[in-house]
């Protein structure tokens, strides 16, 4: 039982895999179903962490190595093949900074962040699906600079709601009464 949120972070870097996988061939609606599925099992494995009392270091890390495939390097890769392309190196440049930011996001939220009842910095599933929603608006330009805005986002120092931890905490508060 205690595999079984490792089992399922697993399923949301395969379907980042996937994801790029589908990319590699042009298959963009493919591509899109996996970011949306590793998006559901991203939301419950930590639910079933949490629930089984299986939270673990090596989880926490698996996860950020899943969501840096699944929400960084996956709709980075989508949002230039739907339009960046058409401006070569701007378009290259959006896609290698969002990706580095959304590194940096992670591996800040891994040292600084992880027990805080806030996000510092948009989240990257966050940031991932406002990327796959912009990459749809046909416009180059827009999604560069909408991939700039975005990549800001997840390095920056704005607070962003937890809505894991305040559903738990509210569930907890339930209970009690």
């Amino acid at each position: 039982m205690k595999h079984i949120p490792c089992m399922i972070t697993i399923g949301n870097f395969i379907c980042g895999l996937l994801a790029v996988h589908s990319l590699l061939f042009h298959d963009i609606y493919s591509a899109v179903t996996f970011i949306f599925v590793g998006m559901f099992l991203d939301f419950f494995d930590g639910m079933a962490a949490r629930k089984l009392n299986a939270v673990s270091d090596i989880g926490k890390e698996l996860d950020s190595f899943a969501d840096l495939i699944t929400f960084g390097v996956a709709p980075a890769m989508l949002a230039y093949n739907v339009a960046l392309y058409s401006i070569p190196f701007i378009g290259t440049l959006c896609t290698l900074a969002y990706g580095t930011c959304g590194a940096i996001r992670l591996s800040r939220f891994n040292v600084h962040q992880s027990k805080s009842p806030t996000f510092i910095g948009m989240p990257i599933p966050l940031a991932g699906i406002c990327l796959v929603i912009l990459s749809f608006m046909n416009n180059s330009i827009v999604l560069a600079l909408g991939t700039c805005v975005l990549s800001y986002l997840m390095v920056s120092k704005i607070k962003f709601p937890h809505f894991k931890r305040l559903t738990v905490e509210n569930s907890e508060v339930e209970r009690c009464n």
